[in-house]
């Protein structure tokens, strides 16, 4: 759990539709939200919070800033965020967000249990999508009822709600083998191509990808970002030649797209703590 003074819950307008659980007690809902929100008027600073996040975009596409990128999040997906993982949203093009938003204390999310300090951005099928929207309206009918949530209701909500996403996110092969599929054939493409100039936007309009995509992507599937990868497949290439010694350190350099040979020395240097030179 981060430190209390970086946990900061930003409420919209009192005339918006949210519920915040004030009373002390231990029903597993923290927060219920739900409506339209303008993030462009009212953005919300990135902050970490008490429990897990989940928003499922229901119409435009608005942006979330996480760990210090910025993810369009389009109609139809659904983020999940870890307690310890600061996040916030800011405007779009598109114009306002409809959203459906819980706060939960705690989650039990089997294996992915270690995504408490990072976060999921997952699209959903129609089905899916209904589950959630309907596992929403249930929250939602329970919180306006004037005489108060009851804690056994939401604990039955929230082990319906654990279960869906559980396998929405770990139990659809389908969806799963898609994405490893897809970051198979980036990386393939990515060893093919080590002289490229721009790596990365080649990739997406490979791919036909848009670039948080593929760093989304890159992150859930490989662990880094896609220049981050790049650049080790470049190391390693590098390291490679320079070993084989059939070329010299300049024809390696602009073998993998350097400029100019110094380039690859520093670039390698910096990586390997030593001068390709010295192999």
């Amino acid at each position: 759990m981060p430190e209390a003074e970086s946990i900061r819950l930003y409420l919209p307008e009192r005339d918006r539709s949210f519920w915040k659980n004030d009373a002390k007690n231990e029903v597993p809902l923290l927060y219920l939200a739900w409506g339209t929100r303008d993030f462009a008027r009212q953005p919300i600073p990135a902050s970490c919070h008490e429990g897990w996040v989940c928003v499922l975009v229901e119409d435009g596409c608005p942006t979330m800033n996480v760990r210090n990128q910025q993810i369009r999040v389009p109609a139809g997906t659904m983020a999940l965020i870890g307690p310890e993982c600061p996040f916030g949203w800011k405007g779009s093009p598109s114009g306002p967000a409809k959203f459906r938003l819980w706060m939960w204390r705690t989650l039990d999310l089997g294996n992915l249990g270690s995504l408490a300090s990072n976060y999921v951005v997952s699209r959903l099928g129609r089905n899916e999508r209904e589950s959630f929207l309907l596992l929403h309206e249930l929250c939602r009918q329970e919180v306006i009822n004037t005489s108060g949530a009851e804690n056994a209701y939401f604990k039955g909500c929230q082990a319906i709600f654990e279960v869906t996403l559980r396998r929405v996110l770990a139990d659809d092969p389908q969806g799963r083998e898609q994405s490893r599929k897809i970051a198979d054939l980036a990386k393939r493409w990515m060893r093919e191509h080590l002289d490229s100039a721009e790596p990365v936007a080649r990739l997406c309009d490979y791919l036909n990808l848009s670039q948080s995509t593929l760093y989304r992507l890159f992150k859930i599937e490989i662990g880094v970002n896609p220049a981050a990868y790049f650049h080790q497949l470049r190391m390693e290439a590098a390291k490679a030649m320079v070993k084989a010694g059939e070329m010299s350190v300049k024809e390696i350099a602009f073998q993998l797209g350097y400029s100019h040979f110094n380039d690859l020395s520093r670039a390698y240097r910096r990586y390997f703590g030593r001068s390709p030179s010295r192999v």
